[in-house]
């Protein structure tokens, strides 16, 4: 027997009530943070329904009741029997047997009693609705939300309409996969000999949905049936992202200026200001040298983004110790005492207006060795200085300008002096006449403005300068498919204004160069098919040659501000000055020439290049870096690049063999192995100056293997071959189930010769409930471009 029913009282308010439990459910914030948030993992993870999903009535429905039975007790009491389903827009109710009382405006479901809306699935063993206080109470609840199918329980659950409120008894709250789907363990959440890998278990849950928060009382937090964490009371936001505490961190690390390791472990708890604004404040307890307090405060605005990070401590050790370093002996000596040590970190990024932008990179410390006693910035903890900068860019049509402000953190005591540009002022404007035709004619000039200074210290022996260059220039251009040509000349004015500290020892307080450059630089390429075991392909044959012609002007009584050799590149044959920075324009008279061979797929997507490259010079070059001794060779070093791209492969060298005995002198490559989706391997080798003194080669490499789905291992080596020692190593290991995961890591780093500094870090999260990421993840992505 099927009855329908006309609207109800009671239907409205059921379904009213109970939906204020699907705004309980926030939406996942972007902080790592204490909250409810969905499930982001693999679908075989996914916790199975509570119940079967119902289709959900649309806004338009009529209200609709279902039963196999109806039994009207007397003229205002009727029960609803078998298979009961009431429908209604937007939600559908389940269950067994339905009391209708009329003038007490009450109803009773009975058995099996479920609740399904379009982000919400809810079960209880039976349910009382009063029309008349607008209440309803429902017991031996189990919910889930559809979005995530996070789930939980609650002993009773109480609703008040009136006052848009809802409060839970013994509630919890899982991720974690359902443990048993039969009725009675569904209600339990457990299963004979088991329990969920974490749960979170509240006395007592307020919901209000007025003032869009969740009260929560006595938390339990248990990992693998043990509590691991309480807290009396917790308060967090209905929607977006919620404050609370984040999981902490368990750390240990040895110097080697302590005697023996340390252990730390810290706790941070995010604040939620503002969709746009949050804040994470933490708390580092050492066991030996007291509490770090730090603080990130971040942003984020359409056109304007910054982190302003900081720590403070009053450290027991150096206190009474002082600053412990090493000297140029290798000798542990000790500072003055001090207390007070802290660092201050802004990163910031401003998009002023059209083409205006700006981006800042700051740091202060309280000393040299913060980075190295405190864990709070892994990636500095065994650097020398650190880059700060302060960058303003304008862009528009062919114009450009920047001003920057430029320097280096020492954060050794033996670190180098390095330049600060205070400040860098740039102009540019470059214009082609018939821009888009295969010739062209164009024009560029270049203006910069550098105030070099050295401000660390008063003795430290450098001279400072303001330099000013001036770079104006005509070119033509012949673009064809089968090749191209190039000419230019440009003029290059430099000026030196030296500043009198006491250190400008070349006699004159004004430097003056003018050098000109010219160049007529051409290519062409040649093509051909090829068919190789049935694939087609496609030979290119690149022959390039450039002449350049620079005049001598004599540099040697000009100081080095930012000006080196140029780094190993096989595009560097066809550099107008071999010297990277303006303090020294190299004079040349010569010609470059290289031959490239490439080899692409039929869709000219490239899969192996080779190509070899020699300079010959005209004459000697006077200008070097130091000195005045010039180089006499007729013909540079070969210069080599190899490259070859597969589906799973990937490699890509330059070498530099001598001209002499062909011996190499030289190189940088770069090889990546895809050998599955679940490993990746990657090396770096650099090596400088072979078998000459000062020779130096480093290899570093990393690999990132997912062995299955649960386990995760990661390593990364830095080997230092010329002094045949390992400067860092750090290895990981992650585990990740369905609702948890953990990561361990190993760092070793070295300070000094043959000293390191060790440190174990080991984090936590249980999915759905907050979320670290994955730390060695990313810290082999910054140390490889992984």
């Amino acid at each position: 027997m099927s009855i329908h029913l006309r609207a109800t009282t009671f239907i409205g308010l059921y379904s009213l009530c109970l939906a204020m439990l699907l705004s309980s459910h926030p939406v996942l914030a972007e902080e790592e943070s204490f909250q409810l948030s969905p499930n982001t993992q693999r679908p075989e993870c996914r916790p199975d329904w509570i119940a079967p999903p119902q289709n959900i009535p649309n806004e338009a429905s009529q209200n609709t009741a279902t039963a196999h039975e109806v039994f009207q007790k007397s003229a205002n009491d009727y029960t609803l029997f078998g298979n009961v389903v009431i429908e209604q827009p937007g939600t559908v109710i389940l269950s067994n047997k339905v009391d209708i009382h009329r003038l007490k405006q009450t109803a009773d479901a009975f058995g099996q009693v479920q609740l399904h809306r379009k982000d919400l699935i809810l079960t209880g063993a039976k349910a009382f609705i009063n029309q008349k206080d607008k209440t309803a109470k429902i017991a031996d609840v189990a919910y889930q939300f559809t979005n995530s199918r996070a789930h939980g329980t609650a002993n009773t659950i109480d609703l008040d309409q009136k006052d848009r409120l809802a409060n839970l008894d013994n509630a919890s709250y899982t991720t974690c996969r359902l443990l048993d789907f039969s009725w009675k363990n569904r209600l339990n959440q457990t299963q004979t000999g088991k329990k969920y890998d974490w749960k979170l278990n509240f006395s007592h849950l307020r919901i209000d949905d007025a003032k869009r928060r969740i009260y929560g009382h006595n938390a339990v937090l248990y990992f693998q049936k043990v509590p691991v964490f309480y807290s009396p009371y917790v308060n967090f936001p209905m929607d977006k992202r919620a404050s609370g505490l984040l999981f902490p961190q368990f750390g240990t690390r040895q110097s080697i200026l302590q005697t023996k390791p340390e252990t730390y472990l810290t706790l941070p708890y995010y604040f939620n200001i503002a969709p746009e604004v949050d804040d994470t404040l933490s708390i580092t307890a050492m066991d030996r040298r007291g509490l770090i307090l730090g603080n990130e405060f971040r942003y984020l605005q359409p056109n304007h983004s910054a982190t302003l990070t900081t720590h403070f401590l009053n450290d027991n050790i150096t206190a009474n110790q002082g600053l412990a370093y090493l000297d140029s002996t290798g000798t542990l000596q000790y500072t003055d005492p001090i207390k007070q040590r802290w660092d201050a970190k802004l990163e910031a990024r401003q998009h002023w207006a059209p083409g205006l932008n700006s981006d800042i990179l700051w740091r202060e410390i309280s000393d040299e060795n913060v980075y190295t006693d405190l864990p709070i910035e892994p990636a500095l903890d065994t650097a020398s200085y650190t880059e700060r900068h302060i960058n303003l860019n304008y862009q528009h049509d062919d114009f450009s300008a920047h001003i920057t402000a430029l320097d280096y953190l020492r954060l050794r005591k033996n670190a180098p002096y390095n330049y600060e540009k205070r400040p860098e002022v740039g102009l540019n404007y470059g214009h082609y006449f018939d821009r888009g035709a295969l010739n062209h004619f164009g024009t560029d000039i270049r203006a910069e403005a550098t105030e070099f200074e050295v401000s660390y210290a008063a003795d430290h022996k450098k001279p400072e300068a303001l330099r000013t260059y001036v770079s104006p220039s005509i070119n033509y251009s012949l673009l064809k498919p089968y090749g191209h040509l190039k000419t230019e000349v440009i003029a290059n004015k430099v000026h030196y204004r030296m500043q009198n500290n006491g250190y400008n020892t070349t006699g004159a307080d004004e430097h003056d160069v003018t050098v000109p450059q010219f160049a007529l630089n051409g290519g062409l390429v040649f093509e051909r098919n090829l068919a190789l075991n049935g694939h087609e392909f496609i030979q290119t044959l690149e022959p390039q040659i450039q002449y350049l012609f620079v005049p001598y002007q004599d540099q040697s009584n000009i100081p080095i501000f930012d000006t080196g050799v140029k780094s190993l590149d096989f595009t560097n044959l066809f550099a107008y000055n071999r010297f990277s920075g303006y303090d020294r324009i190299g004079d040349a008279n010569q010609v470059s020439a290289a031959l490239t061979t490439r080899f692409l797929k039929a869709d000219g997507t490239p899969i192996a290049e080779a190509g070899l490259g020699q300079i010959f010079y005209l004459a000697d070059r006077k200008v070097q870096l130091s000195g005045t001794t010039p180089s006499t060779n007729k013909v540079s070093d070969y210069f080599v690049k190899l490259g070859f791209t597969a589906n799973r492969f990937t490699f890509a060298s330059t070498s530099q063999y001598s001209y002499r005995n062909y011996e190499l002198t030289n190189a940088n490559s770069r090889l990546k192995l895809d050998l599955t989706p679940r490993f990746k391997f990657l090396l770096t080798d650099t090596i400088q100056n072979n078998n000459l003194p000062g020779e130096k080669e480093d290899l570093a490499a990393g690999f990132n293997w997912h062995i299955n789905h649960k386990w995760t291992l990661g390593s990364y080596w830095n080997y230092d071959f010329t002094a045949n020692r390992k400067t860092e190593v750090n290895s990981a290991i992650r585990y990740d189930s369905c609702c948890w995961a953990s990561e361990l890591s190993v760092k070793e780093a070295q300070l000094a010769s043959g000293l390191y500094n060790y440190s174990v870090q080991y984090v936590i999260e249980f999915k759905g409930l907050s979320s670290v990421g994955t730390p060695f993840k990313k810290y082999l992505t910054d140390k490889l471009n992984f």
